[in-house]
Order: C-alpha cells, then structure tokens, then sequence
C-alpha cells in the first residue's frame, strides 16, 4: 500500500498539476504522449518480468497485491504516469525554449 501511496504523491500529484498548468500540451501532443507510454511499457515490461523475482521482490506489505504478467499494477501505474510526467514536462519545455530562439 506504501508503494501506491508514493505513485500518488510524488508521480499523480505533480502529473495533475502540470496538466493544470499546460492543458494545451495534452491536446497538441496528445499521441506522442500515447507512443512515450508505449514504448516505455514495451521495454519495461519484459525487463521488470525477468529481473522480479531475480534481482528484486516487492514486498507484500507495501503493494496492493493485484498483479499482471506477475508484476504489481502499481509498477505498470509507475510507468504510465512517470511517462506522462516526464514526457509531458519535456515536450512542455521542448516548446518553451524552442519559441524563444
């Protein structure tokens, strides 16, 4: 349950508020964000699925304990909103420094 409380916190949380502050950067690039979560859960998704168990666990008392492919959903939450976290402040700043030149 912890882990689910950090992806709110530090990953949902600075999400909502950039998108409060730049709502047109979702509308603009809208599919480039959709391809950023894609790939990233096309590479993650298989690494997580061989390491899990191997190099790291998660611990039952921090997850919720709904898993996918083996994996705790909140690690592909993870992935989902630390994509669109990052892939929507680099496009936001991609834009903003591009029109000042």
């Amino acid at each position: 349950m912890i882990y689910t409380w950090i992806l709110l916190i530090f990953g949902l949380l600075p999400l909502g508020v950039l998108w409060l502050a730049v709502p047109w950067i979702i509308r603009r690039y809208r599919g480039s964000l959709v391809t950023i979560v894609i790939l990233i859960l096309l590479v993650s998704i298989p690494w997580e699925m061989i390491a899990v168990g191997r190099i790291w666990y998660y611990s039952p008392t921090v997850i919720l304990g709904i898993k996918l492919l083996n994996l705790p959903i909140e690690e592909f939450a993870f992935f989902v909103i630390d994509g669109l976290l990052v892939g929507t402040l680099a496009l936001w700043l991609n834009e903003k420094f591009h029109a000042q030149r």
